[in-house]
């Protein structure tokens, strides 16, 4: 009688009609009645759903760090600090901005230099007619302009 009214309130859906009884596999049926029957592990019958609420739980609890997991990670950072501080120091890290003025501070000097070069040559080489003349001439002034910026680099 108790099978017939789980059955009928549908606290065991595995059961298949056969004829005007039941085929039940027990494992499967009892597996079934224990989900339905128990409110605290499945939700069933209006009762709170306690897996819902202790994963919660949990999940709460993972967010909140032990207190030597915040120490590791402290240390870590530190250590991390430490390494760039020493970096910097030694003269293997620098300031991001800082570079970008140097470059550009060099950019300038180059493109300056270069731009010189056909206002100083361009008499010399139009009297020029010997092509490995006005070839080596102008190599010399690029070389020149480019010693030049040695000293932008400092």
């Amino acid at each position: 009688m108790t099978i017939s009214d789980a059955i009928k309130a549908g606290k065991i859906p595995s059961a298949k009609k056969v004829g005007r009884g039941y085929e039940i596999d027990p494992a499967q049926a009892d597996r079934e009645l224990d989900g339905a029957s128990a409110p605290d592990r499945g939700g069933r019958n209006g009762g709170p759903d306690i897996d819902a609420a202790l994963q919660a739980r949990k999940a709460r609890e993972a967010a909140i760090p032990s207190f030597a997991v915040s120490r590791a990670a402290r240390e870590a950072f530190s250590a991390r600090l430490t390494e760039l501080e020493f970096r910097q120091r030694s003269g293997k890290l620098v300031d991001k901005d800082e570079l970008k003025l140097k470059l550009a501070k060099l950019h300038m000097g180059v493109r300056d230099a270069l731009r010189t070069i056909p206002d100083r040559v361009a008499p010399i080489l139009a009297a020029e007619k010997d092509q490995a003349v006005i070839h080596a001439m102008l190599l010399k002034e690029i070389g020149q302009a480019l010693e030049g910026l040695s000293g932008l680099s400092d």
